[in-house]
């Protein structure tokens, strides 16, 4: 006699929707690939007939730049003023910056974010403020990251969407539902972090980073005597200034404690001196 094996149902629940999720992730992975080959550059022939993949023109890479650029000015207000208005009227905008001391002693440091395209003409804006002392450049090339990212982005749309047609199209029991709604969050999680990564590799690419380091001039003190007493004379009244402050807070400070000490102390010295007086007086009588 022959005996029948029954599979239970939630079995063959959990395999279907395993099966699915393969399928679609391979079929996503396909898409991609199949884009990538549409998209791709034709191939160029050489002179000796052999055939190659035609490299990208500069205009069509995906560049990085960032630039740092220390610079020495007569006076740092003004010429941090002047760098604003001429990274406004470039399309970008200051993303920090710092400042320090007065006068004859200020530095400053900025942060620059402007249009790729302009990040020449912020630099020679520099050059006209003053002395650039150092200047350092770099461009990074992130074409390849650039174009794996967009792939994998658009692998994750496509499993998104065909998992929504599957869930729309197709009766399924709650158990398969249950599980394409948690492959279909963890799909979407993907989507937004992938999203996340393009905007800021875009922002990256369209916007030059510019940090600027803004100080005065440093002057010899004999080359200016006038203004170098003063200086002087400024600092060590400042100095004796805050010494009579500090003592005073100083003294606040212990008083409290120091009174009721002394007090103790003054009244042990008028006893002693009392008895020494009365003592004294019986040896003389």
């Amino acid at each position: 006699m022959r005996q029948t094996m029954t599979i239970p149902s939630r079995t063959i629940s959990l395999f279907t929707v395993l099966t699915l999720v393969l399928v679609l992730a391979g079929c996503a992975k396909a898409a991609p690939e199949s884009a990538a080959l549409s998209a791709a550059p034709p191939v160029a022939a050489s002179a000796g007939g052999h055939v190659g993949a035609a490299p990208l023109a500069a205009a069509d890479r995906s560049l990085v730049v960032t630039m740092d650029v220390a610079v020495t000015v007569e006076r740092v207000d003004a010429a941090v003023a002047r760098l604003r208005a001429a990274v406004e009227d470039a399309g970008g905008f200051v993303a920090d910056s710092q400042a320090s001391g007065s006068d004859d002693h200020a530095t400053a440091w900025l942060e620059l974010r402007v249009p790729a395209g302009a990040a020449r003409g912020v630099r020679a804006v520099l050059g006209q403020l003053g002395e650039v002392t150092s200047a350092n450049e770099k461009v990074e090339d992130v074409t390849e990251q650039r174009a794996d990212l967009e792939a994998r982005l658009l692998s994750a749309r496509t499993q998104e969407k065909r998992l929504l047609e599957i869930m729309a199209g197709k009766a399924a029991s709650i158990q398969e539902l249950v599980e394409a709604e948690r492959e279909l969050a963890r799909v979407r999680e993907n989507v937004e972090r992938l999203e996340a990564q393009e905007r800021v590799m875009r922002s990256k690419v369209a916007l030059a980073t510019v940090r600027v380091n803004l100080s005065t001039k440093s002057v010899a003190a004999w080359k200016t005597p006038g203004p170098s007493l003063a200086r002087a004379g400024n600092a060590g009244v400042q100095a004796a200034a805050a010494l009579a402050v500090y003592s005073a807070m100083a003294a606040a400070a212990i008083g409290p404690t120091l009174a009721p000490i002394l007090a103790v102390l003054a009244a042990v010295v008028v006893v002693v001196r009392r008895r020494r007086a009365k003592a004294l007086s019986v040896a003389v009588g």
